[in-house]
């Protein structure tokens, strides 16, 4: 099941790169509770996890961590509060665990659904996802480089997005169905609207990276219903797994928007 929580942290002052930290701290944790795990996961090119500081402000810091494993959640979950009483280095300022956030009550960037009440999402021609954290896009280059794309193309979006459902989802759509959706995305969706886009870079990992922040609205002009069914699965999944790269380092925070039908 889906999981996304939000911890409480508190400590005497801000820690100085809190993604990276915090990127550490989840798998000095996991190490305690499986080893293999924890490297098989260090390795593996999409991480079922996301981790993003939310704000740090007089001591406290709020860390958003979602995970997509069902396996994860649980045992991870027991050993944080099996270490809350020793604290939690970030860098060098400890930290103490104050609240779990677990629920939409307690925080609007906590909840969990299940996969299946993920794929039973309604059908969708728009989308719109509020981008709260720098986003961007991993693609290839000729010679096996890699570019990094700051931009909100409507075609990595959902090809991210789609990327994670089939990684991750116990219902991926199968070789021939993801193909057709694909090509269906490329030629079908556009940027329909946008608002209060920036552009900054922050540092994910060991570089810094660019990326955009904003809403931003797509169109699926295509009438498969199909095509829509799954444009809906993976708005409503892009709470859960973020968009585009680095997202285990803070990057690509996106909630989905629900747009009120005008009477």
């Amino acid at each position: 099941m889906p999981q996304a929580v939000v911890l409480e942290l508190i400590g005497e002052k801000p820690p100085l790169y809190p993604a990276k930290y915090a990127h550490g701290l989840f798998f000095t944790l996991l190490s305690r509770i499986d080893p293999l795990l924890a490297e098989k996961l260090h390795m593996a090119p999409r991480k079922p996890f996301t981790l993003a500081p939310l704000s740090e402000r007089r001591g406290v810091l709020l860390l958003r961590l979602t995970t997509l494993d069902d396996g994860l959640f649980a045992p991870f979950l027991r050993v944080l509060l099996e270490m809350a009483p020793e604290g939690f280095p970030l860098g060098d300022t400890p930290y103490r665990l104050a609240r779990v956030l677990a629920t939409g009550e307690g925080h609007p960037l906590a909840g969990a659904a299940s996969w299946e009440e993920l794929k039973k999402a309604p059908r969708r021609e728009r989308a719109t996802l509020r981008f709260l954290t720098p986003t961007v896009f991993a693609t290839s280059k000729p010679g096996g480089r890699t570019r990094y794309t700051p931009l909100p193309d409507p075609r990595l979006i959902v090809g991210s997005l789609l990327d994670k459902w089939q990684a991750h989802s116990p219902f991926p759509y199968n070789p021939r169905v993801e193909a057709a959706l694909r090509e269906l995305f490329a030629l079908d969706i556009e940027v329909a609207g946008f608002r209060n886009l920036r552009f900054r870079r922050v540092q994910a990992g060991k570089g810094f990276f660019p990326g955009f922040t904003g809403e931003v609205t797509l169109r699926l002009w295509s009438e498969s219903l199909e095509a829509q069914e799954a444009l809906g699965r993976l708005h409503t999944l892009a709470f859960f797994s973020g968009v585009g790269a680095k997202t285990p380092y803070g990057m690509g925070l996106a909630l989905p928007v629900v747009e009120i039908p005008r009477s």
